[in-house]
């Protein structure tokens, strides 16, 4: 169990030997290891949940305010502090925000995320020889960029759809690819080192359901913990060896728990992530739910994620697994 600095909601990423956390604390900033805990690394925005961290740990990207008082991806690294990307040619503010930082790749050399062009958003691609540079999106509409893999091959989100304005999963590779299917809604939010395993939550006849992806399965959806069909799911994480982690349930009447899943055996329905822990010989104390998964290592070692209890306290736990 992890006492964050604040009690309010939080979103976080892991380098991939979990040993170096990335926290967005209500758009504050953190970076925790298990020596020096947590250290606050400046303000961020307080309506913006975006954090990513590189794999191997020096460098964090999230959304911080510029000198000219709007919002801006930022990228922090120990020798620097916070350096503001900028944003790309012929873009704008929308509401005060010019946009913000999402995922980087091994080293923190490139940083991916959303800039505002107005009247939509457009994922970009950032690094310090060509600066911000747009990804496609729809004609407008949006897309985001949301992670990118280690080795800086495969990026992923979303892409709008021009008409219908629901998402749908999108890599660049360097060229957009709708993977899951043209019409099909969902977003990506993770990806493996290499780029060839993808995760996120697609919208089918069956569900709105977490998925997995590689090119040579195609596309599998996860289902639910419970197996109920009305219940929803959402892949937050994976680990280089195809282990997933996020939420599974009901967001609106029954509450949600954190699910993981194992690529290796694909037909096996997605677990508890409480219950096999606990069969495992975790420690998890009396009354406490975990309500989320939110981020695993590349390595499989260690997963993060929030927690619940009865009386509706909130909180963060991290598992470290053998």
């Amino acid at each position: 169990m992890i006492d964050v600095p604040v009690n309010t909601w939080v979103n976080y990423a892991l380098s991939s030997d979990g040993k170096v956390l990335a926290a967005n604390v209500g758009g504050e900033i953190y970076r925790w290891t298990a020596e020096q805990g947590f250290v606050d690394l400046g303000a961020g925005y307080f309506l913006d949940s975006s954090i990513g961290i590189s794999a191997d740990g020096s460098t964090i990207t999230g959304t911080i305010v510029g000198p000219d008082g709007y919002t801006n991806p930022g990228r922090w690294r120990e020798t620097t502090g916070w350096m503001n990307l900028g944003h790309p040619n012929k873009d704008c503010t929308m509401d005060g925000n010019w946009g913000s930082g999402y995922g980087v790749n091994h080293d923190g050399s490139v940083v991916v995320g959303l800039a505002w062009y107005c009247p939509g958003a457009q994922g970009f691609r950032w690094t310090e020889g060509r600066g911000m540079v747009g990804l496609s999106h729809p004609k407008g509409a949006s897309s985001r960029a949301s992670a990118i893999s280690a080795d800086g091959s495969t990026i992923v989100g979303f892409y709008e759809h021009p008409k219908q304005r629901i998402r749908r999963a999108v890599r660049w590779t360097p060229k957009s690819d709708l993977f899951t299917g043209v019409n099909t809604p969902g977003e990506a939010t993770a990806v493996s080192s290499n780029g060839s395993q993808i995760v996120g939550q697609a919208a089918t006849l069956n569900g709105i359901y977490a998925f997995y992806y590689t090119d040579a399965a195609g596309l599998i959806s996860l289902a639910t913990v419970s197996g109920i069909p009305t219940d929803q799911s959402i892949a937050n994480g994976i680990s280089d060896k195809g282990k997933v982690v996020g939420w599974s349930g009901d967001p609106f009447n029954g509450g949600v728990a954190a699910f993981v899943w194992n690529a290796a055996r694909p037909t096996a329905p997605m677990r508890s992530l409480q219950k096999v822990l606990t069969q495992a010989g975790a420690q998890i104390p009396d009354g406490i739910y975990l309500t989320n998964a939110l981020a695993i290592s590349a390595d499989g070692s260690t997963i993060v994620g929030t927690w619940l209890d009865a009386n509706y306290n909130q909180g963060t736990w991290m598992a470290r697994l053998k």
